[in-house]
């Protein structure tokens, strides 16, 4: 029978634990009740260490957050190439976790330690010509853009098989629309490694004619009207 408290049970060991079981059984199947069983306690054990599953699922965000390596750009490097690096260690990051894009959909806060390398991150955007507000703004809608487009990759159902189990052939766009039609022959799926790169590269071409922008000021912007 597990007991109350095991040595060496800490919210680190439980976070940890937790990521494990999310690859296993997905988030529905993560439980309290199944964390306490795999770490070999019973459920209060692990009130001691965190006080609800929210804020286990905070840690989790927390951790999945920082497994690609926060921090500011090198310092030979342009931010538009941080910002590049920065989102695909993200999203590989997410694919690499059963719901992972989920887990950090519901996460309310970050600790302390994340927080301070965020801060980090926007002073080296600042120190490149970026407001705070731009900074803020421009980190927060990548990592909403991520985000979302990994929820949509984990929610695709898995491809067809044919009988044999081999991928089933790609089905016919007969009778689709003709721009559709020639669009998706020439492979522009909606997800995937080939439409997240053409969604970076439309926003950091965007991020850079908003900076340039600001940078010029108002006057300038009242000159082009």
């Amino acid at each position: 029978m597990p007991s109350d408290k095991r040595p060496g049970l800490t919210k680190q060991v439980l976070v940890d634990t937790a990521l494990r079981l999310l690859d296993e059984v997905g988030l529905e199947g993560l439980t309290v009740r199944r964390l306490a069983a795999e770490l070999g306690v019973r459920s209060p054990a692990l009130y001691w260490h965190i006080r609800t599953k929210q804020e286990l699922l905070d840690g989790m965000a927390d951790a999945i957050c920082r497994a690609p390596g926060m921090g500011p750009p090198r310092d030979d490097e342009p931010w538009q190439d941080w910002l590049l690096r920065r989102a695909r260690a993200y999203r590989a990051t997410l694919l690499s976790r059963r719901d992972g894009a989920r887990v950090v959909a519901h996460a309310r806060s970050l600790s302390h330690e994340t927080v301070a390398l965020f801060e980090r991150e926007l002073a080296a955007m600042v120190e490149r010509g970026f407001t705070p507000a731009l900074a803020l703004h421009t980190i927060a809608a990548l990592t909403s853009y991520v985000n979302g487009f990994v929820l949509r990759e984990q929610a695709a159902a898995p491809a067809p098989k044919s009988l044999d189990g081999a991928p089933a052939a790609p089905q016919s766009v007969d009778g689709a629309p003709a721009v559709l039609a020639a669009a998706v022959l020439e492979g522009g799926g909606t997800i995937g490694g080939e439409a997240f790169e053409h969604g970076l590269r439309v926003f950091i071409a965007g991020t850079s004619a908003v900076l340039s922008h600001e940078q010029d000021g108002p006057a300038t912007a009242s000159a082009a009207r």
